[in-house]
């Protein structure tokens, strides 16, 4: 049987794909909150804004965050627990003054710490104020955590002040050699609209695995650290043991 298409329908699915996207704030929020009762021997905390939360996906888990926690299972034959302590629209200063303080408040430590923050900021605040603040969010982060720059959205002259952000954050991080960068700016900035949701701003599910990609090539190398942090009994250790 053949199945007819009409534009009226394509543009019905876009404006489905659209609205499930737009809505999906409290379904992401209520899953890290659930997902975070399921124990594991290794510690994973995210931090950050609707890209950490996983926005765009077309499920939570298939967000970056829950993308680079299964790897992490495959690789290491351990179970991740998850602390998602992301929100959707938060700027820099809302990581620093909330989501931090509840990280450095765990215990134990988590053994792995991700960050990406700057997104909202970019084109919506005075760009010379952007490099203070990622730099006072940085300086209060424990060594060893992933700090991403920013992805590319958009062209034009929001496309100019996100490039200009995420140059200024680099910078910035270059400054904090106890952190790991994640590049996603350099990587993202020919994806196009095939790695985003229906909203063209957030990743869809391809580019939430790119994401999850950098993220893992740049954790990779400190998997056998991380190993090591394992202790051998049945408590978790500091996630940054070995670098003190």
């Amino acid at each position: 049987m053949r199945v007819k298409v009409t534009l009226a329908g394509l543009l019905g699915l876009q404006a489905y794909r659209w609205l499930r996207v737009a809505t999906s704030v409290q379904r992401h929020q209520g899953h890290w909150v659930r997902r975070r009762l399921r124990p594991g021997e290794l510690s994973y905390a995210a931090l950050g804004d609707s890209l950490a939360q996983g926005i765009g996906a077309s499920d939570p888990e298939r967000g970056y965050v829950g993308l680079l926690a299964a790897r992490l299972e495959r690789e290491t034959g351990l179970g991740v627990e998850v602390v998602n302590l992301s929100a959707t629209g938060v700027m820099i200063d809302d990581v620093t003054r909330y989501q931090v303080p509840a990280l450095l408040a765990l215990d134990p430590a988590p053994h792995l710490v991700t960050v990406t923050a700057g997104t909202n900021d970019a084109g919506r605040r005075d760009h010379a104020g952007i490099g203070a603040r990622f730099d006072a969010l940085c300086a209060a982060l424990p060594a060893g955590t992933l700090v991403a720059d920013l992805p590319r959205f958009h062209r034009g002259r929001r496309g100019a002040a996100g490039r200009d952000a995420a140059a200024t954050v680099r910078e910035v991080l270059r400054r904090h050699p106890h952190l790991v960068p994640v590049y996603l700016d350099e990587a993202t900035a020919r994806s196009g609209l095939a790695a985003r949701s229906a909203d063209l701003y957030h990743p869809n599910d391809r580019g939430h695995r790119h994401y999850a990609d950098l993220f893992w090539a740049a954790l990779r190398p400190r998997l056998p650290a991380l190993r090591r942090s394992m202790p051998s009994s049945g408590d978790r250790a500091s996630p940054h043991r070995d670098e003190r």
